[in-house]
C-alpha cells in the first residue's frame, strides 16, 4: 500500500484583498437587521417623516397655480429653504428617537455576540487584524444608520428640487447637498462609535442597548437640569443631540429666509461655534474607538 505524506503544508494561496475582507463582513451584517419586522418598521418610519413633508409640499405647491392666498402659503412653506432638512428632519425629536431605537437594534450585538461565542479568534485566525474588524462592524453600522438619515434627506432634497417652488442658483443646492451630507456623517460616525464601544463592553446585547439609551437619555437630562440650576452656557454642551444639532445647523449656507412656517428652532441654540461641538464629539469618538480596540483581541473579551 502507498504512503502518503500526511503531514502539515502551509497554504501556499493567495489572500484576497483587504478590502474584500472588510467588504466580506459588512454583507451579511447589513441584511441581518431588515430581516426583523420590527426593526423593518422603524425604518419605514424615517422615511415616511420625509413623505408626509414631501406630501404637505407638493399640496401646497398645487394649491398655489389655483388662488393668491394659496401662492402666498406656498411662498411661506418654501421659505424654509435649507431649514427644512434641519428643523423638521434631522433634529426632528421624532427622528432623533427613530435613530436611536435603530442604532440599538443592528449596533447592540454587533461586537458583543461575537464576545460571547469568542467569534473573534475565528476573525483574527483569517489574516484579519483589529483594524479589520473594527473597520468591517463600524462601516456595518455606519451605512445602516446612514440609509436612514442620508437616504431620506436625499428624497427630501430631490423633491424640492424637482417641485422648484425655491428660486436659488445651482450653486447653492449644491451647498445644500453638501450640507447634508455632512449633517448626515456628524450624526451617525458618533453615534456609530458609542454603540460599538458599548456592544464591546459586554457579552450581552441587550446591555449595550441599554448602555447607549441611558448614555442618551442621561445626557439630554443632565443637560436640561443643570441648564435650570446653573444658567450656563455650557450646560448645553452635555446634551448629545445639541451637540450634534447645533455643529450639524453650521453645515448650512446662511441665505435669507422669510418669516415662515415651521421656522422655530426645535433644539436649544448654543452661544458657541464650530470648536467646542467639535471637539467634544471627536473626543468621543477617538475615545469609543480606543475602547473597542482595547476589548477586542485574542484573550481580551473576558468580562
Amino acid at each position: 500500500m502507498a504512503v502518503y505524506d500526511q503531514s502539515y503544508l502551509p497554504w501556499s494561496g493567495s489572500y484576497t484583498s483587504r478590502p474584500a475582507r472588510v467588504w466580506a463582513m459588512v454583507q451579511p451584517g447589513l441584511v441581518q437587521p431588515f430581516r426583523n419586522v420590527w426593526i423593518l418598521i422603524v425604518v419605514i418610519l424615517a422615511w415616511v417623516l420625509v413623505a408626509v413633508w414631501l406630501m404637505i409640499l407638493l399640496l401646497v405647491a398645487q394649491a398655489a397655480t389655483r388662488s393668491q392666498e394659496a401662492a402666498h402659503l406656498s411662498k411661506m412653506a418654501f421659505a424654509l429653504g435649507n431649514n427644512i432638512y434641519r428643523e423638521q428632519f434631522f433634529n426632528n425629536f421624532w427622528f432623533s428617537m427613530i435613530l436611536m431605537v435603530l442604532s440599538v437594534s443592528a449596533g447592540a450585538g454587533l461586537i458583543s455576540r461575537d464576545l460571547r461565542h469568542n467569534a473573534e479568534l475565528l476573525y483574527f485566525s483569517r489574516a484579519m487584524t483589529r483594524a479589520d474588524y473594527l473597520a468591517g462592524k463600524f462601516l456595518t453600522l455606519a451605512i445602516f444608520l446612514l440609509f436612514v438619515t442620508l437616504g431620506p434627506a436625499l428624497l427630501l432634497f430631490g423633491g424640492q428640487t424637482a417641485m422648484g417652488a425655491e428660486k436659488i442658483t445651482t450653486g447653492q443646492r449644491l451647498a445644500d447637498l453638501g450640507a447634508i451630507t455632512l449633517h448626515s456623517l456628524i450624526i451617525v460616525i458618533p453615534m456609530t462609535s458609542v454603540v460599538l464601544a458599548c456592544s464591546s463592553l459586554t457579552k450581552r446585547p441587550y446591555v449595550a442597548g441599554i448602555l447607549w439609551a441611558a448614555l442618551f437619555f442621561a445626557s439630554q437630562a443632565f443637560s436640561r437640569i443643570l441648564a435650570q440650576g446653573l444658567e450656563a452656557d455650557w450646560c448645553g454642551l452635555l446634551s448629545w443631540t445639541n451637540l450634534t444639532s447645533h455643529l450639524g445647523n453650521l453645515c448650512y449656507p446662511s441665505r435669507p429666509i422669510k418669516a415662515g412656517l415651521f421656522t422655530g428652532p426645535s433644539v436649544q441654540v448654543l452661544p458657541y461655534g464650530w470648536r467646542e461641538p467639535f471637539f467634544i464629539l471627536a473626543g468621543i469618538t477617538a475615545a469609543s474607538i480606543g475602547i473597542v480596540l482595547w476589548r477586542v483581541r485574542p484573550g481580551g473579551g473576558g468580562e
